[in-house]
């Protein structure tokens, strides 16, 4: 008999879940669903107001609401085809689908989750959720909402009621939008609603009982809401940073096994300290076997299963859990038989650590033929590829914008006066680690004399290195000259910004010489910074990408040289090495950390 569909998620993390992030985890598997950061939807209403909009109205028409490039971009939302396909007419690209994709809002205002779930909606986001967890002070102070949902529980229920009927006031076929090649298969539930979800806490601060947090679960049920991600923890608004939220309080997955028992017609998502894929799936699918290995720190421990006559609840398993034997006493058993309504797992701090484990999600996990990438040299070829697309260049212009976000907007162009620049020609001709997938050029064969003619040629290539150039609110709709094909020039026009452009004056003041930030720099190389986790060459890597990425001449070749120039300092075999597949049985090697 075959087992139930289970769902693998990657959970939303600040400053974590970037695009740059979800494409990166997007290459080591198409089926997991992987979360934004949380959106503010005060954010979303404000930017809406910025683009003149005299007045927010809130009705059943959604065509009130405009999908500008300012919400989409607040709203983290990125389809790399939807960009290609007007920058680059008639090119073929190897397309990576974002779906499924969840976004979460923080909001504890109805009005304004209204306008999210709308903005949420027309972006095409295949399930919108509520957060009611988070401990940040930026988030539970002033804004009341995150983990103060779970105290001011009237805010929360208006809050959910509010998102479910917008939700169907709006046409199903408004934001289900699959692959027309029918690569993409939407994932809904049997309603045709953009399904909705609380991620929250087992617990707040004082109110930690088994009967406050059903009572708060029961009033969300009857709001509109019946899928919900457990974080198996309780959360401190105060005493306790965010970081620390999120390792000090002790995991109770017993806990949230008996709450799931409590609301059989529910679905429930688990989340907190899965160390590994097999650990993700016994929790998902149960575990039959009589213990699972984990590690901590050196030593090994064994978080046996008790037998209980089949129910879901471990036996012999609570908190302070002296079976599992982990710090604070948090109880990671999975249950010895799933529960209907456990519709599956989350993973946070693994995904970012440790991304290499998620590379098996497909074939191990949902029971794919096979992985997307075999080995880490595959799928950093293609993160690098992406980088060069929407992190162009700036090493050979003579362009005095600077570089503050993604390509996500045709805005203005850039000019190359060579193909590459004396620092990054090296790799790009001279074998180059990572093969770059562009034409090539002649320029690797001209010597100084011809190179120095054909510096007074103004080209602009087309290929993985567009000469585009994202400033947002600086500039206007841009006019599209035809060119040949092997150009593409976009004449900007400019508007007055003051605020962009005192921003512009004091990063070039800041860092003279650089032309992208390092603010940009710093998301596109973050999500590899673990994926040599465990292996040899991991400290030497990681410490060559914070050097090349604070050299400001070598920063303006772009993140993608930066990550093929750090390559070559770790031996081509482990990059070569392929992935670990598992079998059930392997031993977790990782801890998660702050």
């Amino acid at each position: 008999m075959k087992p139930p569909e289970k769902e693998f998620h990657v959970a939303p993390m600040l400053d974590v879940s970037t695009i740059e992030f979800r494409y990166f985890i997007r290459l080591l598997t198409r089926r997991a669903f992987i979360w934004t950061e949380m959106v503010v939807a005060e954010t979303l209403v404000y930017n809406a107001k910025n683009q003149e909009f005299d007045q927010i109205i809130f009705a059943d028409d959604h065509d009130e609401v405009e999908l500008n490039p300012t919400l989409r971009r607040y709203c983290g939302y990125w389809d790399e085809r939807e960009f290609l396909k007007d920058l680059y007419p008639g090119k073929s690209f190897d397309y990576i689908n974002p779906h499924p994709t969840i976004c979460q809002i923080g909001t504890n205002d109805p009005e304004q989750a209204a306008f999210a779930t709308r903005i949420v909606q027309k972006c095409g986001y295949d399930r919108i959720d509520l957060n009611a967890e988070c401990p940040s002070d930026r988030v539970t102070g002033k804004r009341e909402f995150g983990a103060a949902l779970m105290k001011d529980q009237d805010s929360a229920v208006s809050v959910v009621k509010s998102i479910a009927e917008t939700v169907k006031a709006i046409d199903q076929s408004t934001f289900c939008n699959g692959d027309s090649s029918g690569n993409f298969e939407h994932h809904t539930t049997k309603n045709k609603c953009l399904p909705i979800s609380v991620k929250t806490r087992i617990g707040v601060d004082e109110h930690d009982t088994f009967e406050h947090i059903v009572r708060f679960i029961g009033q969300l049920v009857d709001a509109g809401c019946h899928r919900f991600v457990i974080h198996a923890r309780k959360v401190y608004t105060q005493g306790l940073s965010p970081a620390q939220n999120r390792t000090v309080p002790p995991l109770n997955y017993p806990f949230a096994y008996k709450l799931m028992e409590a609301f059989p017609e529910c679905e429930f998502i688990v989340n907190g300290g899965i160390m590994c894929l097999e650990h993700a799936r016994k929790v998902a699918f149960g575990c039959s076997s009589s213990s699972y290995e984990s590690r901590e720190g050196s030593g090994m421990q064994s978080l046996e299963n008790g037998r209980n006559g089949g129910l879901s609840v471990p036996c012999d398993h609570s908190v302070p859990c002296d079976q599992c034997n982990l710090p604070h006493g948090s109880c990671l058993a999975p249950p010895n038989k799933s529960p209907a309504n456990l519709q599956g797992v989350m993973v946070g701090r693994l995904a970012r650590d440790h991304p290499s484990e998620l590379a098996d999600v497909d074939r191990f996990f949902y029971g794919e033929a096979s992985n997307p990438c075999k080995n880490r040299r595959e799928l950093m070829e293609k993160y690098i590829a992406f980088l060069e697309r929407v992190y162009p260049r700036r090493c050979c212009d003579d362009d005095e914008f600077v570089t503050l976000g993604m390509i996500t907007d045709m805005e203005c162009s850039i000019r190359h006066r060579t193909q590459y620049c004396k620092i990054c020609r090296d790799i790009s001709f001279q074998g180059d680690p990572i093969p770059d997938d562009s034409n090539s050029y002649e320029e690797c064969k001209i010597d100084k004399h011809e190179e120095s003619l054909q510096d007074r040629k103004m080209i602009n290539p087309l290929p993985t290195n567009p000469g585009i150039l994202t400033q947002f609110n600086t500039l206007s709709l841009p006019t599209i000259t035809p060119t040949p094909s092997s150009t593409l020039i976009i004449t900007p026009t400019l508007t007055q910004n003051s605020q962009s452009q005192k921003r512009h004056k004091r990063l070039t003041h800041k860092s003279p010489g650089a032309k992208i930030v390092s603010r940009v720099i710093d998301r596109a190389l973050q999500p590899t910074l673990g994926i040599l986790f465990g292996l040899p060459g991991n400290s030497k890597f990681r410490r060559e990408l914070h050097r090349l990425s604070r050299d400001m001449e070598i920063r303006n070749c772009g993140p993608g040289y930066i990550l093929k120039r750090a390559m070559m300092c770790v031996s081509k075999d482990v990059w070569d090495r392929p992935f670990v597949l598992n079998d059930g049985s392997r031993v977790a090697q990782y801890v998660p950390s702050k």
